[in-house]
Protein backbone atom coordinates (compact mmCIF):
# COMPACT_ATOMS: atom_id res chain seq x y z
CA UNK A 1 0.00 0.00 0.00
CA UNK A 2 1.30 3.46 -0.83
CA UNK A 3 1.69 6.26 1.70
CA UNK A 4 -1.54 7.98 0.65
CA UNK A 5 -3.85 4.98 1.21
CA UNK A 6 -5.01 3.00 4.19
CA UNK A 7 -7.08 -0.19 4.44
CA UNK A 8 -10.84 0.28 4.70
CA UNK A 9 -11.96 -0.80 8.20
CA UNK A 10 -14.85 -2.82 6.71
CA UNK A 11 -13.43 -4.60 3.67
CA UNK A 12 -9.67 -3.98 3.79
CA UNK A 13 -9.45 -2.42 0.31
CA UNK A 14 -6.85 0.34 -0.14
CA UNK A 15 -8.67 3.65 0.38
CA UNK A 16 -7.25 7.18 0.03
CA UNK A 17 -6.43 8.62 3.46
CA UNK A 18 -9.27 10.72 4.84
CA UNK A 19 -11.97 9.35 2.51
CA UNK A 20 -14.66 6.69 2.71
CA UNK A 21 -14.29 3.43 0.81
CA UNK A 22 -16.22 3.72 -2.46
CA UNK A 23 -17.37 0.11 -2.09
CA UNK A 24 -18.53 0.22 1.54
CA UNK A 25 -20.18 3.63 1.71
CA UNK A 26 -23.92 3.28 1.29
CA UNK A 27 -26.25 5.37 -0.79
CA UNK A 28 -27.82 6.76 2.40
CA UNK A 29 -24.40 7.84 3.71
CA UNK A 30 -23.16 9.57 0.58
CA UNK A 31 -24.48 10.50 -2.83
CA UNK A 32 -23.69 7.61 -5.21
CA UNK A 33 -22.86 9.94 -8.10
CA UNK A 34 -20.19 11.72 -6.07
CA UNK A 35 -18.76 8.33 -5.03
CA UNK A 36 -18.57 7.27 -8.67
CA UNK A 37 -16.92 10.55 -9.69
CA UNK A 38 -14.36 10.21 -6.89
CA UNK A 39 -13.67 6.65 -7.95
CA UNK A 40 -13.25 7.66 -11.60
CA UNK A 41 -10.83 10.45 -10.64
CA UNK A 42 -8.74 7.97 -8.64
CA UNK A 43 -8.72 5.39 -11.41
CA UNK A 44 -7.65 7.90 -14.09
CA UNK A 45 -4.05 7.45 -12.93
CA UNK A 46 -4.28 3.65 -12.97
CA UNK A 47 -3.41 1.54 -16.01
CA UNK A 48 -6.31 0.15 -18.05
CA UNK A 49 -7.94 -3.00 -16.73
CA UNK A 50 -6.78 -6.23 -18.24
CA UNK A 51 -9.51 -8.33 -19.85
CA UNK A 52 -10.98 -11.12 -17.77
CA UNK A 53 -9.34 -14.50 -18.32
CA UNK A 54 -12.73 -16.20 -17.93
CA UNK A 55 -16.08 -15.95 -19.64
CA UNK A 56 -18.55 -14.60 -17.07
CA UNK A 57 -22.31 -14.61 -17.55
CA UNK A 58 -25.14 -13.45 -15.32
CA UNK A 59 -28.50 -15.03 -16.18
CA UNK A 60 -31.86 -13.58 -15.12
CA UNK A 61 -33.78 -16.72 -14.11
CA UNK A 62 -37.29 -15.46 -14.86
CA UNK A 63 -36.56 -14.28 -18.43
CA UNK A 64 -33.45 -16.25 -19.35
CA UNK A 65 -31.76 -12.97 -20.33
CA UNK A 66 -27.97 -13.34 -20.31
CA UNK A 67 -25.48 -10.58 -19.51
CA UNK A 68 -21.93 -11.31 -20.64
CA UNK A 69 -19.54 -9.58 -18.25
CA UNK A 70 -16.48 -7.99 -19.84
CA UNK A 71 -15.26 -5.62 -17.10
CA UNK A 72 -13.72 -6.09 -13.65
CA UNK A 73 -16.52 -4.04 -12.06
CA UNK A 74 -20.20 -4.55 -12.83
CA UNK A 75 -23.15 -2.75 -11.25
CA UNK A 76 -26.61 -4.33 -10.93
CA UNK A 77 -29.86 -2.38 -10.50
CA UNK A 78 -32.90 -0.73 -12.10
CA UNK A 79 -31.06 2.33 -13.43
CA UNK A 80 -30.17 2.10 -17.16
CA UNK A 81 -26.57 3.16 -16.35
CA UNK A 82 -25.94 -0.25 -14.73
CA UNK A 83 -24.24 -3.02 -16.68
CA UNK A 84 -26.92 -5.50 -15.50
CA UNK A 85 -30.28 -3.72 -15.70
CA UNK A 86 -33.36 -5.09 -13.89
CA UNK A 87 -35.96 -2.56 -15.13
CA UNK A 88 -39.27 -4.12 -14.09
CA UNK A 89 -38.58 -5.12 -10.46
CA UNK A 90 -39.57 -2.23 -8.18
CA UNK A 91 -38.00 -4.09 -5.22
CA UNK A 92 -34.59 -3.74 -6.88
CA UNK A 93 -32.81 -0.47 -6.06
CA UNK A 94 -31.58 1.84 -8.81
CA UNK A 95 -28.00 0.93 -7.85
CA UNK A 96 -28.39 -2.33 -5.96
CA UNK A 97 -25.11 -4.29 -5.94
CA UNK A 98 -21.57 -4.59 -7.38
CA UNK A 99 -19.77 -7.62 -8.73
CA UNK A 100 -16.03 -7.03 -8.85
CA UNK A 101 -13.08 -9.13 -9.95
CA UNK A 102 -10.08 -8.70 -7.67
CA UNK A 103 -7.07 -10.87 -6.93
CA UNK A 104 -8.42 -13.86 -8.92
CA UNK A 105 -11.84 -13.86 -7.19
CA UNK A 106 -15.26 -12.46 -8.02
CA UNK A 107 -16.92 -10.56 -5.16
CA UNK A 108 -20.54 -9.56 -4.53
CA UNK A 109 -21.37 -6.45 -2.51
CA UNK A 110 -24.66 -4.76 -1.65
CA UNK A 111 -24.68 -1.00 -2.34
CA UNK A 112 -26.93 -0.10 0.58
CA UNK A 113 -30.03 -1.25 -1.26
CA UNK A 114 -33.43 -0.87 0.38
CA UNK A 115 -34.31 -4.58 0.27
CA UNK A 116 -30.81 -6.05 0.52
CA UNK A 117 -29.03 -8.63 -1.61
CA UNK A 118 -29.09 -12.40 -1.04
CA UNK A 119 -26.36 -14.86 -2.01
CA UNK A 120 -27.67 -18.44 -2.10
CA UNK A 121 -30.51 -17.36 0.21
CA UNK A 122 -28.30 -15.58 2.77
CA UNK A 123 -28.13 -11.78 3.24
CA UNK A 124 -24.96 -10.11 1.95
CA UNK A 125 -23.74 -7.96 4.84
CA UNK A 126 -20.07 -7.71 3.84
CA UNK A 127 -18.66 -8.45 0.43
CA UNK A 128 -18.62 -12.16 -0.37
CA UNK A 129 -16.81 -14.35 -2.87
CA UNK A 130 -18.91 -15.62 -5.80
CA UNK A 131 -18.54 -19.05 -7.34
CA UNK A 132 -19.94 -20.52 -10.54
CA UNK A 133 -23.60 -21.48 -10.10
CA UNK A 134 -24.25 -19.10 -7.18
CA UNK A 135 -27.75 -17.61 -6.97
CA UNK A 136 -27.95 -13.88 -6.36
CA UNK A 137 -31.27 -12.25 -5.47
CA UNK A 138 -31.79 -8.51 -5.92
CA UNK A 139 -35.33 -7.42 -5.07
CA UNK A 140 -37.59 -10.18 -6.41
CA UNK A 141 -35.20 -11.08 -9.23
CA UNK A 142 -32.97 -14.14 -9.06
CA UNK A 143 -29.74 -14.17 -11.05
CA UNK A 144 -27.33 -17.05 -11.64
CA UNK A 145 -23.60 -16.29 -11.73
CA UNK A 146 -21.73 -18.52 -14.18
CA UNK A 147 -17.99 -18.67 -14.96
CA UNK A 148 -16.31 -20.66 -17.72
CA UNK A 149 -12.61 -20.81 -18.61
CA UNK A 150 -11.76 -19.31 -22.00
Amino acid sequence: MSDNTEPCPSCGRPTPVGTRCVYCATVTDLDLKSLQLDYLKQSDAKPAEEPLSQSVVIVVQKTGQRYSIQANKVKIGRDPSNQVVIPDDTFTSRHHAWITFEESDFWLEDLGSTNGTLLNGHPVVKRQILSAGDKVRVGHTELTFDVESK
